[in-house]
């Protein structure tokens, strides 16, 4: 009898969480604010490497997410507002004795997501973040001796993996934190030459979001 009790217990709050469980459910739109480092990997080019810059950013999303039991699915759309440098640097071409200056950055980052989780109560839920992620990629370039300027785009296919927790501060408003790291593809944005440029960004972001 006395170990009966003892295994209803574990049971009991298990139960109960399983009750609880769901307070992130439906539709919600959220905001929130990013710090990320945003890089560019650099192949066949003189010299190679990678440069990369930091950025602050706003982002939004639209997800729904339902739960099932402890367990919770959710997926969404989201965009990171503006433009994130990537890195920029001065090179120095031997042969003509001039100075090569070029920056990258970031434009238009969006993607869809899936994002499992974990209601660890009514109130909070751990979740892992899995996206594809679209963005274009800028390189403006400067060649001092000859004035030769300007600048190409590509577009970039990429994947990111991220964890969160999600917590209710009031009835439809909740805060969230999250860490993502997204890995572009790489890309030669110019017909006349070999170098490839490879962008990534690691973000951390601080938001809140609204249940309808």
């Amino acid at each position: 009898m006395k170990i009966s009790r003892f295994l209803a217990v574990p049971a009991m709050m298990a139960m109960s969480s399983l009750v609880m469980a769901g307070g992130m459910d439906g539709l919600a739109l959220e905001a929130g604010v990013s710090y990320a480092s945003a890089q560019t990997t650099l192949n066949d080019y003189s010299p190679d490497g990678k440069v990369g810059d930091t950025n602050t950013g706003v982002n939004l999303s639209v997800n729904y997410s339902k739960s099932f039991g402890a367990f919770n699915l959710a997926g969404g759309v989201f965009s990171i507002l503006g433009s994130q440098k990537s890195g920029s640097l001065q090179s120095f071409a031997e042969d003509t004795g001039g100075e090569w200056s070029d920056s990258f950055k970031l434009k238009n980052v969006w993607g869809i997501s899936i994002q499992p989780g974990f209601n660890i109560n009514d109130t909070t839920l751990f979740y892992t973040k899995l996206s594809y992620v679209q963005a274009s990629g800028e390189n403006n370039y400067n060649y001092v001796v000859d004035s030769d300027s300007g600048s190409a785009s590509r577009k970039h296919n990429g994947v990111g993996f991220g964890v969160g927790v999600k917590f209710k501060i009031l009835a439809s408003l909740y805060g969230m934190v999250e860490v993502e790291q997204i890995k572009f593809n790489k890309k030669s944005y110019y017909s006349d030459v070999v170098e490839t440029y490879k962008p990534s960004m690691v973000r951390g972001t601080v938001g809140i979001g609204y249940q309808f």
